[in-house]
């Protein structure tokens, strides 16, 4: 049996100099380098508190636990590094430009105590899997990771810039479609 995939993505109401976006991305650029296993939780960590400030302005989200997830890693990896490449250009509908799309990823090894807590963490009722409540879960989880089992991870925010923004009717638009609304 392969790595464990664990994703999640929310979009989040925060206008470009929304102070709560400029921490974010201060954050994520104190750690642009390799982390030891502490550095990663204490950036996780906060990185899970920060979001779970900012639950009650996500209106949509998703999230995947995939046994076997090495290649839905790098999917979503390649994704979002496609994304971040390509020349952004503002919603052309002249909609508000106020949300950003905050991901994190994780690979796990089958079995390790990381994989065992995700798999704990995210056996969850499928009628609760959008709630506000389980997202605020997961993040706990999220910071609850034991590192020293973690093979690999990853944080993105975008659009790329602190200056840019998506509009809500972007984020429920084509390319988008995955993200579902919250309760």
């Amino acid at each position: 049996m392969g790595d464990t995939f664990f994703g999640i993505q929310l979009a989040v109401q925060s206008a470009p100099r929304d102070p709560w976006r400029q921490l974010l991305a201060e954050r994520l650029r104190r750690w642009q380098r390799d982390l030891g296993h502490d550095d990663q939780r204490t950036l996780f960590g906060g990185l899970a508190n920060h979001l779970r400030e900012a639950l009650a302005r996500c209106p949509l989200g998703y999230w995947d636990l995939v046994r076997d997830g090495r290649a839905e890693f790098e999917e979503w990896q390649q994704g979002l590094e496609d994304d971040s490449a390509e020349t952004w250009a503002p919603d052309p509908s002249g909609a508000k430009l106020d949300h950003a799309l905050i991901t994190l990823l994780f690979l796990v090894p089958a079995g390790s105590p990381a994989d065992q807590l995700l798999g704990e963490r995210c056996d969850l009722p499928e009628a609760h899997w959008l709630l506000r409540d389980t997202f605020a879960h997961l993040l706990e989880t999220v910071a609850m990771l034991p590192f020293e089992h973690v093979r690999r991870t990853g944080v993105y925010l975008t659009p790329g810039g602190v200056q840019l923004a998506f509009s809500l009717p972007e984020l429920r638009g084509t390319g988008y479609e995955y993200l579902e609304p919250l309760g």
